[in-house]
């Protein structure tokens, strides 16, 4: 599946794409991150529709690589208790966002949002 692409945060075609019901990837997300992020929510909400907002943790686990593993394993008592509190405010959210009109998936490492209209 081909998105269309808005480069930035083009307040203009981000509103075209959620009034059509269409799958985006936000690019060059550089400074300004976090904020297309609640704006792209807020706008989802606005329009009376529902979204989920997701980490791409694949993307994130494959850039790491070994160096993220070994790191990993060395803080593996800590990452139990956290992943556990985790797994729980997760199961909360995705009840509380049961069958979204949206998801947004992060990737923190290339610095892109994939909006993906899911109806």
């Amino acid at each position: 599946m081909t998105l269309s692409l808005v480069i930035g945060l083009n307040e203009a075609q981000i509103n075209h794409q959620l009034t059509s019901r269409a799958s985006f990837e936000v690019i060059g997300l550089r400074g300004n991150f976090n904020a297309s992020i609640k704006y792209i929510e807020t706008r989802i909400e606005h329009l009376g529709l529902k979204c989920r907002v997701k980490v791409d943790a694949k993307g994130a686990i494959a850039q790491g690589g070994l160096l993220g593993t070994l790191i990993g394993a060395a803080s593996l008592p800590a990452s139990v208790v956290l992943a556990t509190a985790a797994a729980v405010a997760s199961a909360g959210h995705t009840l509380a966002t049961y069958n979204p009109d949206y998801e947004i998936i992060k990737d923190y490492v290339n610095k892109k949002l994939k909006v993906i209209y899911k109806k």
